[in-house]
């Protein structure tokens, strides 16, 4: 995350004018387009030029940070009071890809979603063109109001720098020889993961059952091209 948020400071788009900012977050988040709006830029020690754009329109209090050049969205987020919870899970996830989606981030797929008392957070991830892979690095994470549905917060920094990904070959694997006889897999998708030496690697991500006495669940992430084991998590 630190060499992405340095590597910022290469994006080639054309600086963007605090009023173009302005009219950007308006187009965004029409919802606080009649907000009161301080604009301030970034210091000079900040690893990459940004605007921070404060708002107040009636409940809602918030900001919004986007990159100087070409005005990419950073991060939102906004503060009111959440009334009692009136939406579905469905209705929520519904509104979350439709918020992507006005976000202009059209090449991303969901990852995985939790809730608490007022909200859902969900996150997203960019799909790799070449193998349709989800690139975890490249995440996007959506906080989506209970009551109404309204985007509370997001978190695109790490989407904006894509991550390099060099040419891999999946290589098959027969989950019968690979694991014990009393591992069951239960769901198999082709990720992008970091593999501790700051190389993303296309991986087999495995959900996987024990049985035994107490049934146990696994999360394994299997490099694609070699087979090397990268992560083992207990979940269940």
């Amino acid at each position: 995350d630190w060499q992405k948020k340095i590597e910022l400071k290469a994006l080639q788009d054309a600086v963007i004018t605090e009023k173009e900012a302005l009219e950007k977050v308006k187009y965004l988040f029409p919802v606080i387009k009649d907000a009161t709006f301080t604009v301030t830029k970034s210091s000079d020690t900040a690893p990459y030029p940004f605007y921070h754009i404060q708002f107040h329109q009636g409940i809602r209090l918030g900001y919004v940070d986007l990159t100087e050049k070409g005005g990419h969205l950073l991060s939102y987020l906004v503060e009111r009071p959440v009334d009692e919870a009136k939406l579905s899970q469905e209705e929520v996830m519904k509104k979350a890809q439709e918020y992507v989606k006005k976000l202009g981030m059209k090449d991303v797929a969901y990852v995985e979603s939790r809730e608490n008392h007022q909200a859902w957070h969900v996150t997203f991830a960019r799909v790799h063109p070449g193998d349709n892979a989800l690139i975890y690095a490249d995440g996007v994470q959506l906080k989506v109001a209970k009551d109404t549905g309204e985007l509370l917060g997001a978190n695109a920094m790490e989407y904006i720098q894509e991550e390099n990904i060099k040419k891999q070959t999946a290589k098959p694997i027969d989950w019968k020889t690979f694991f014990q006889d009393d591992i069951q897999v239960q769901e198999v998708k082709n990720i992008y993961t970091d593999n501790g030496q700051f190389e993303q690697r296309l991986c087999y991500e495995v959900i996987a059952l024990r049985d035994g006495n107490t049934q146990e669940t696994f999360r394994i992430v299997i490099d694609a091209e070699n087979h090397n084991v990268l992560k083992v998590e207990y979940l269940t």
